[in-house]
């Protein structure tokens, strides 16, 4: 297993100790493990990039990390009244439409590469900054406008996905 690879397992044995943390009202220390996980989620690809170290193994990781933070922090900030509900069925919605679709796609296709979109990618920063910004209580101003954005990039991004499925399944016709 490459360095890159060891981080972003890492990163996601620290998942339950964040939901730990803040479902026990240590936020400080739930702010510690959340900030460090979105530096080495930074921290992986450079790694990676430099050492040369990409694999098929990282590239299925490191989004599925990304996917099991954000899921996790938006259930946790849901069941605590920090988020409205629509909104974690938004962020999980795109998540399960994307995931279906590419079982689909795997299934008819027998390929499972999952290539990255920059709208999909904007989107996880964009989720990763509304959570920042729930979490952080001197961010909350920027909040709704974090929030209006990340609902319009999660929507259009699903749609996107979508749209590139749709067109890897109709070139099999």
């Amino acid at each position: 297993m490459t360095l890159a690879s060891k981080v972003t397992v890492l990163r996601i044995i620290s998942i339950p100790f964040f939901v730990i943390a803040i479902l026990e009202h240590h936020v400080v220390l739930a702010q510690w493990i959340f900030t460090l996980s979105i530096l080495s989620d930074a921290l992986d690809g450079i790694l990676a990039r430099r050492r040369k170290e990409r694999t098929a193994l990282g590239a299925f990781l490191d989004p599925l990390a990304d996917k099991l933070l954000m899921v996790s922090s938006y259930l946790v900030f849901c069941y605590l009244g920090w988020i409205p509900l629509w909104v974690l069925v938004a962020v999980i919605s795109r998540d399960l439409i994307i995931f279906m679709g590419w079982t689909l796609v795997y299934i008819l296709t027998g390929n499972s590469k999952i290539q990255p979109r920059p709208l999909g990618k904007a989107t996880t920063v964009l989720q990763m900054s509304v959570a920042v910004a729930t979490l952080f209580p001197s961010l909350h101003s920027l909040y709704p406008v974090l929030l209006h954005l990340m609902i319009i990039a999660t929507v259009v991004s699903g749609m996107d996905y979508v749209w590139v499925g749709n067109k890897r399944l109709g070139a099999l016709e």
